[in-house]
């Protein structure tokens, strides 16, 4: 597969798409100053590279009463990738990443219930190669990957893509709907799981669902945020080529002030309190090496009541966010969690 060759058109297309991935071709255009059409056929390209993929991120509460757990592995007797491959197999696995450190592996588990967490960290402790599991659960996370920005726009142009796309905020819970969700709902909250973008038209015709009917459902879906609209790219053919691991020691009381530093640092994809001596991880992304070290010595070290921090480089991530990647192919395959 030959990979695109982005000219700044399509780095701000890409731009566009993080801050508002559902938006329309022309409201799009209309913020870019760019025409339509070519905007879709640009997109359209990026997607056939497997490049780009806009997904849909379904609110925790739909696939899971349990928070994550973060999962650091230590191995012996094999290498870091072939043990990585194994895990693959496992269930409930969001996330993949050979790490520098002590701790060569990184997973994070994300199981429907806390039963079936513990069962496949149990699965951990017996794949072969695998001598120490750290587990690390999650006590909060204030931020993830759907928040992060490439920073290709200007500013004006990100305020106006952000009043069309929604940006969640906040506190990310387990928290189930109010009510369970009807067969319909749970239709439509399936197809915008695998395709952010799919139009309510489109979702109705594959459904069998009348039009009028299609565009209500889609809209309360979108709208109670049981389903976010999220990019999913290679970050890597981007220019960002080092995505780090940080875990920080925190002064007592000083958790949420940092985590919500932490949280405003463009760098960073997402920050979490865990139950840890570290008590906050966070991950992040920048440009190369040099960048992270200013990002330790510069942003990071301005922040109060950090008292120590570990910081490890993730060598290789063949998956994020439930989606298979691989440098030289792209984007591959997607298993997104049952719904509940």
């Amino acid at each position: 597969m030959t990979r695109p060759l982005l000219d700044e058109l399509d780095r701000r297309l890409i731009g566009a798409l993080h801050l508002a991935p559902r938006a329309t071709w022309d409201d799009i255009a209309g913020v870019l100053a760019a025409d339509a059409s070519t905007l879709k056929r640009r997109y359209d390209r990026l997607s056939e590279a497997r490049m780009v993929r806009v997904i849909g991120q379904a609110d925790w509460g739909m696939h899971s009463r349990a928070m994550p757990v973060h999962v650091l592995l230590d191995i012996t007797g094999e290498t870091p990738l072939t043990v990585l491959d194994r895990l693959r197999d496992l269930p409930h696995l969001q996330f993949l990443a050979q790490i520098s450190g002590d701790y060569p592996l990184y997973a994070v588990v994300h199981a429907p219930s806390e039963a079936a967490t513990s069962e496949a960290i149990d699965r951990m402790y017996s794949l072969p190669g695998i001598r120490r599991v750290n587990a690390l659960p999650a006590l909060s996370t204030l931020r993830r990957g759907i928040t992060w920005d490439p920073q290709f726009l200007t500013g004006t142009e990100r305020a106006e893509l952000l009043k069309l796309g929604v940006r969640p905020e906040g506190t990310a819970s387990a928290a189930p709907p109010a009510k369970p969700l009807s067969e319909t709902e749970r239709t439509v909250v399936a197809r915008l799981i695998q395709d952010g973008r799919a139009s309510a038209a489109s979702i109705g015709r594959a459904a069998g669902l009348a039009t009028s009917t299609a565009h209500r459902v889609v809209r309360r879906v979108l709208d109670e945020g049981w389903v976010k609209p999220r990019l999913e790219v290679v970050s890597e053919w981007l220019g960002f080529q080092t995505p780090f691991l940080l875990r920080l020691r925190v002064a007592p009381g000083e958790t949420p002030d940092v985590m919500h530093r932490i949280d405003q640092l463009p760098q960073t994809r997402l920050a979490a309190h865990v139950a840890s001596d570290m008590s906050v991880l966070a991950t992040g992304l920048v440009t190369d090496r040099s960048a992270l070290a200013r990002f330790i010595d510069h942003e990071l070290a301005r922040i109060p009541g950090i008292l120590a921090v570990s910081v490890d480089v993730m060598l290789a991530g063949p998956r994020r966010y439930w989606l298979d990647r691989d440098l030289t192919s792209g984007l591959g395959a997607f298993h997104p969690p049952s719904l509940l």
